[in-house]
C-alpha cells in the first residue's frame, strides 16, 4: 500500500473514531442533563412543597392564639367566669371553645397536607414540625383524664373535617381554607356524628370546673412555643397576650 493508501486508511479511521466518540459523548452528556434536571425538578418540588406550608404559618399562628388565648381566659377567670362572660349568647362558650381547637387541627392538616411531596428539608420547617408534635403530645397525653384528650387520629380525623381546598383556575394553585365559625355552628348544632368529635371539650370543661387547669396549662405552653417559632416578630399575633400561663395560676 502506497503512502497516499495509508493517509486514505488512517483518515477514515480517525472519522470513524471520531464520530464513535461524538456519539459516546453525546449519549453522556444526554444522560448527564437527564440526571440533571430530574434533581432540579425534585429541588423545585421540595421548595414548592416548603414555601406551600410557609404559605399556611400565618393562619396557623392565628389560630393558635386564638386557642392559646382561650385556654388563657378559662384559667384566668374559670370556667364560670368564661360563662358569664358570655351568657347572653347561650351556649356560646362551650361552642366556640370546640371551634377553637377544631379550626388549630384545620390548619395542622392543611400544612400537612401542603408538605406531603417534601423531603422535610429546610431547617424552620423542621423546628415547626418538632413544635407542632409537642402540641400533638401534649393533646394526645391522657395523664389519667379524659379532658381535652385527642389522639393522634382524631386531631387529624377533625382536620380532615374542617379542611376544602380551593383550585386557582389560571395558576392551578391549591389554595386550603378552614370552614368558619359560621358553618361550624351549623354543624355542631345539626350533625350528632359530627360534634361527637368534641366530646373531650366537654369532658374538658367539667374537669376545669373542679379547677383542675394543670392540663390546658400544657397545652397553652405548648402552643405559645409554636407561635413563637411561626411568627416570632408578632407580625400576624400582635394582638394577643402570648405569656406562658405559670403553672400555679
Amino acid at each position: 500500500m502506497d503512502s497516499t493508501g495509508w493517509i486514505t486508511t488512517i483518515t477514515l479511521v480517525l472519522s470513524v473514531t471520531s464520530v464513535i466518540l461524538t456519539g459516546l459523548f453525546s449519549i453522556r452528556t444526554q444522560r448527564l442533563s437527564a440526571e440533571l434536571d430530574r434533581e432540579r425538578d425534585a429541588r423545585m418540588e421540595e421548595q414548592s412543597a416548603l414555601k406551600a406550608a410557609e404559605r399556611v404559618y400565618e393562619p396557623l399562628a392565628q389560630s393558635a392564639a386564638e386557642l392559646q388565648s382561650r385556654i388563657f381566659n378559662i384559667v384566668e377567670s374559670g370556667w364560670l367566669g368564661v360563662q358569664q362572660r358570655y351568657a347572653s349568647h347561650g351556649d356560646y362558650a362551650a361552642t366556640s371553645t370546640a371551634y377553637l381547637f377544631a379550626q388549630y387541627f384545620g390548619w395542622i392538616e392543611a400544612r400537612r397536607q401542603a408538605v406531603l411531596t417534601s423531603s422535610g428539608e429546610g431547617g424552620r420547617d423542621i423546628a415547626v414540625q418538632r413544635l407542632i408534635d409537642g402540641v400533638l403530645a401534649v393533646l394526645r397525653r391522657s395523664e389519667g383524664s379524659e379532658g381535652f384528650l385527642f389522639f393522634t387520629t382524631e386531631q387529624r380525623a377533625i382536620g380532615e373535617l374542617m379542611l376544602t381546598w380551593e383550585v386557582h383556575t389560571e395558576t392551578g394553585l391549591r389554595i386550603p381554607h378552614v370552614m368558619g365559625y359560621a358553618a361550624f355552628v351549623e354543624r355542631f348544632d345539626g350533625d350528632e356524628d359530627f360534634a361527637r368529635w368534641f366530646v373531650p371539650v366537654t369532658t374538658g370543661i367539667e374537669l376545669v370546673a373542679s379547677g383542675d387547669h394543670t392540663r390546658l396549662v400544657r397545652i397553652q405552653h405548648a402552643l405559645v412555643a409554636l407561635i413563637d417559632e411561626l411568627d416570632p416578630k408578632r407580625k400576624y399575633t400582635a394582638g394577643f397576650d402570648l405569656q406562658p400561663i405559670e403553672l400555679g395560676a
